[in-house]
């Protein structure tokens, strides 16, 4: 893909109010199973730091 082509994906994500822009996917719905994933790897999450970054 070129340059050209991701500024233009970007730019009309941009327009439709995505947030993430994936200029080479043609199926919506692999994104929106990407973020799921990601929330159900981090929603349980603390909102504190971990411990590992404490001193």
């Amino acid at each position: 893909m070129t340059a050209d082509d991701v500024v233009t994906a970007s730019l009309r994500g941009l327009e439709l109010g995505e947030v993430v822009t994936a200029p080479g996917v043609e199926d919506t719905s692999l994104l929106g199973a990407a973020f799921e994933a990601g929330l159900a790897a981090f929603n349980g999450q603390s909102p504190n730091l971990a411990s590992r970054y404490r001193t």
